[in-house]
């Protein structure tokens, strides 16, 4: 009795839901975020808003020596103290770690697990996102999933470290971008935006403020002699971009020098304020939920199957289906206990630093008495039976889910689906609804029997079997049929070797099954012969198995052979092989044979020769 006559998506003006594509949504996200912090700033202007109003973070750093050199967890707590922020943070550094070696460690792990992380900084291996970036990104992804787990609204802040000053020799054969401090700097930065938007998180550029202070003010030595390590210069500048983009506030409030003369001290914190605070939105890729209600028509009464589809990230889900029900899983099924109108909304969350994200929408859906059932002209699904339903406007047939190609009130011969559950779904007056699953007394025969070869002396009938229920249980009755009359002595085989033209017919009777008797007939004409060769009408006591073959074929005598000699011969008369008659059963290699056809005979007995193919 379900049916969708109207949908109608309404979003409220408080909540950013977009139907354009993913890169457009993204630029308008983009350009909404702009605009809201333009509004923060102006209001604090009029408002008396401090925005170095002191914050307070959580963080985990996991990385290595890049993060271990200079102590730099407790560097940016030093930092951000000078501003008036506290920084309260964790480390786990090993040398050499890999975000693979992360997500293995315990110590790693249960720092995560500890919870109540703010921010969570992952750092991979220096060279590990150009050389194995395939594990550079699993290694990211199990600690995603890891900090999502404990820490619902953390923040996941890669940190984009930098090239080599002069490139990496030891790899630029095997990597040439490695070659040269541009090409590896560039790969690492696009490596770890990408990874920073597959981890719905925030990035700290420490390798975009480098750059900068490279090209501009070249006489600060960010590189430790090994030409990889930070100095404490580049330290410094690292710490004041991740104050930047943790707490979102001008590095200029630093008054913090860790040591540095204080001009040079000033220009890395410059650096920082334009690359990075005067461009906080290109760093961060979370992205707002966005809601989206699709649904399907379920068989039960007024039934509906749900889907949150929307974009972006959903931490929580929550449905009101306008009858007083509601569901908080992502995929409800839900059913009416009236007709009517109802308006299904669905708000979806996710949270971070920023404070819980929503996003709504809803839908009109109306139902109206409507109720298909299927039904069947015999008790039981047999071949050639017919399925039927009420008169409807439209119809649509479903096999286990499946659509199948008919349209119409009635679906004959369903035997050539070999399935027994059936629906279909059937539109009235603009009212839509999906029949129960019929699969009652569902039976099936399909027995039937084919011809191998040619239509001539001494080819084969092989019977064969299909049942839904599986092959031949030996409880059948098989019955063979020459010109309408029973072959007694071929009663229960599944094979028939025959020696004269005529009709044949076989016949199955299976006590499991409550279907009709199924037969197939066939009409054999033995009027072809051998070329070149003397046949003779006696009855055959030798056969061919199978045929055509490919690789090799069996003769059978119906009694011990002779002790003579099997010829084979070519469609032209000519002795191609010779072989001892020893067995009453022989198997022949014929592999090596070119593809045609060929004859056998026994070289003294007289009787008629077989022909086969080979393949």
């Amino acid at each position: 009795m379900n049916s969708k006559t109207n949908t109608m998506l309404t979003f409220t003006a408080a909540v950013f839901t977009f139907a354009s594509s993913g890169k457009i949504r993204h630029l308008i996200f983009r350009k909404i975020k702009q605009l809201v912090f333009v509004l923060l700033l102006s209001f604090s202007c009029f408002s008396g808003y401090e925005l170095k109003a002191q914050l307070r973070y959580k963080v985990l750093f996991l990385g290595n020596s890049y993060t271990g050199v200079n102590n730099l967890p407790q560097l940016i707590h030093d930092v951000a103290l000078s501003a008036g922020d506290t920084l309260v943070f964790d480390s786990n550094t090993p040398g050499g770690y890999t975000l693979v070696n992360h997500s293995l460690d315990a110590n790693s792990k249960n720092k995560i697990m500890n919870g109540g992380w703010d921010y969570v900084v992952i750092q991979g291996q220096s060279q590990e996102p150009i050389i194995n970036l395939n594990q550079f990104n699993g290694g990211a992804s199990a600690l995603y999933e890891l900090i999502k787990q404990y820490n619902s609204c953390a923040v996941t802040m890669p940190y984009m470290t930098w090239g080599r000053k002069n490139g990496d020799a030891s790899n630029c054969p095997y990597f040439p971008v490695m070659c040269t401090y541009l090409g590896m700097d560039t790969t690492l930065r696009d490596r770890y935006l990408d990874l920073t938007a597959s981890l719905n998180g925030e990035v700290s550029p420490v390798s975009v403020v480098w750059s900068y202070l490279r090209k501009n003010y070249p006489g600060i030595e960010l590189y430790q002699t090994d030409e990889s390590h930070p100095s404490a210069a580049g330290s410094y500048a690292a710490a004041c971009c991740f104050y930047t983009s943790l707490f979102k506030k001008d590095p200029s409030l630093i008054t913090f020098d860790f040591g540095l003369n204080a001009t040079d001290a000033s220009i890395i914190r410059n650096a920082a304020k334009s690359q990075v605070f005067d461009s906080l939105l290109e760093w961060d890729f979370k992205k707002l939920p966005i809601a989206d209600i699709a649904y399907q028509v379920g068989s039960g009464s007024n039934e509906l199957i749900f889907h949150a589809s929307g974009q972006g990230i959903r931490q929580n889900y929550f449905w009101s289906f306008g009858d007083g029900e509601t569901s908080s899983i992502q995929d409800p099924t839900h059913s009416y206990l009236a007709d009517g109108m109802y308006t299904v909304s669905l708000t979806t969350t996710n949270c971070d630093l920023q404070g819980l994200h929503s996003s709504f929408t809803d839908t009109i859906i109306q139902f109206c008495s409507h109720t298909p059932t299927v039904y069947t002209t015999l008790p039981w699904l047999c071949n050639l039976d017919t399925l039927w339903t009420q008169a409807a406007d439209t119809y649509q047939w479903f096999a286990y889910g499946i659509p199948l190609p008919e349209t119409n009130q009635y679906l004959a011969d369903y035997a050539q689906y070999n399935i027994s559950g059936f629906s279909v779904l059937s539109a009235l007056n603009g009212c839509t609804e999906l029949s129960a699953l019929f699969t009652e007394s569902a039976e099936w025969s399909g027995y039937y029997f084919d011809v191998l070869g040619d239509p001539c002396i001494g080819d084969t009938v092989a019977f064969a079997v299909l049942h839904i229920n599986g092959f031949l249980s030996g409880l059948e009755s098989i019955l063979w049929f020459k010109n309408d009359t029973l072959l007694p002595l071929m009663t229960n085989e599944d094979t028939l070797w025959i020696a004269a033209s005529g009709i044949y017919e076989c016949k199955v009777i299976d006590p499991n099954s409550i279907c009709p008797l199924d037969t197939t007939s066939y009409i054999i004409d033995f009027s072809c012969g051998v070329v070149g060769i003397e046949e003779k009408t006696q009855e055959l006591f030798w056969m061919i198995i199978p045929n055509p073959a490919s690789e090799a074929i069996t003769i059978k005598f119906t009694k011990h052979p002779i002790q003579e000699q099997i010829q084979i011969y070519s469609a032209t008369g000519s002795m191609v092989r010779s072989i001892k008659a020893s067995a009453q059963i022989m198997k022949l290699d014929i592999g090596d044979l070119p593809g045609g056809l060929y004859y056998l005979r026994l070289r003294k007995n007289k009787l008629p020769a077989l022909k086969f193919v080979k393949l």
